[in-house]
């Protein structure tokens, strides 16, 4: 088995780490820096949720529109995955930078509800957001109505081979105060030599 850490770990010298230091409620900001996902309202996220079957979506080929339904084949997904997406924003431009935020891929409406109705546990993606804008926030609750989580800031998902199964644990710290929620994720890749 080869483990693989997924979790951006945010050095107190980066911008938004610094940024986030000097708001009011500090400590509900810094629940938005790294790897994370969003919470909206009184949210439990379920125990069962920190181990899944994985599978992930290399997508980073897909530039100057929006990643869709078409890119991916949904045949690989099943209730209770960890969906994961290389869009290779994460390898292009440092966290923090302008152009993390302002170019990284977007996913289109009928992806992001096609995902959720599969009643995925989580989406993770190696970016800022499914959507920008006001519409971040919009995509984000209509995961959360089919009890999806959108995992954002993953890193090393060029190291997770694509469109083969792996188990994905996923830790993080309930804060009831915290609208994000900071989170520890590794994949575990079986390897040719694994017993079954």
């Amino acid at each position: 088995m080869r483990y693989i850490d997924l979790t951006l770990q945010v050095k107190k010298t980066n911008r938004v780490y610094k940024q986030a230091e000097v708001q009011t409620k500090k400590e509900i900001v810094m629940g938005h820096v790294g790897t994370h996902f969003d919470i909206y309202g009184d949210v439990q996220v379920p125990l069962d949720y920190m181990l899944a079957r994985g599978i992930l979506f290399d997508v980073s080929h897909v530039k100057g529109r929006e990643v869709t339904l078409d890119d991916i084949d949904l045949d690989y997904v099943r209730p209770g995955d960890f969906v994961m997406f290389r869009t290779g924003a994460i390898e292009r431009h440092p966290y923090g930078s302008n152009l993390y935020f302002s170019d990284s891929t977007q996913f289109s409406w009928e992806l992001i509800e096609g995902l959720s109705m599969e009643r995925i546990r989580f989406i993770g993606i190696d970016a800022p957001d499914l959507r920008k804008g006001h519409e971040h926030i919009e995509a984000d609750k209509i995961c959360l109505k089919y009890g999806t989580f959108v995992l954002e800031n993953l890193i090393n998902l060029n190291h997770v081979e694509p469109n083969k199964p792996c188990k994905v644990m996923t830790m993080w710290f309930e804060n009831p105060e915290a609208t994000g929620m900071k989170c520890r994720v590794v994949a575990m890749q079986p390897e040719e030599d694994d017993e079954e």
